[in-house]
This record gives structure tokens, sequence and C-alpha cells, in this order.
């Protein structure tokens, strides 16, 4: 599977979103592959964005947070939608 297609499917999935508040999920394989294309990046959270307990996550682009989702297929991805 091309990466770069799928992160074109990605990054349009982000745009279409309202604001930048949500996160992504992906399979494992997918994970792998962005890791590699380093689509992946640290980037500080924080709890519920108020600037408590400050973490350093696993982000896309440096900016969404990423984690595997082991329930999905290899390859396949999900686009958090904002709550607010």
């Amino acid at each position: 599977m091309q990466i770069e297609k799928i992160t074109e499917e990605i990054d349009r999935e982000i745009l279409s979103r309202s604001s930048d508040k949500f996160g992504i999920k992906v399979g494992g394989e997918l994970y792998i592959a962005l890791a590699e294309a380093q689509k992946i990046k640290k980037a500080t959270f924080s709890a519920l964005g108020t600037g408590a307990f400050p973490e350093e996550l696993p982000a896309y682009d440096g900016k969404y947070f990423i984690y595997h989702d082991w329930e999905l297929g290899d390859w396949d991805f999900k686009v958090g939608v904002p709550t607010d």
C-alpha cells in the first residue's frame, strides 16, 4: 500500500474538520509506515488543553495525537471528530 496515498486521504479528512481538537487512530502497519515516513513526531499535549499535566506524545505531523488501535485493520485509520 502506498503511504503517500494514505497520507493524502488522512490530510483530506483533517481539512474537513471544524477544529484541530481531535485525534487519529491507525492500524499497526500504517503506524509503522507513518513513522518511517517521518509523519509521526513528538508533541506536547495537556489535560483537556488546559496546560495541566503536559505530556509528550506521538503526533501526526507534530500536531494531531495519533495512536495505534489494535482493533483496526493494519492499514485502516479513523480521524476523530472535534467536540467543540
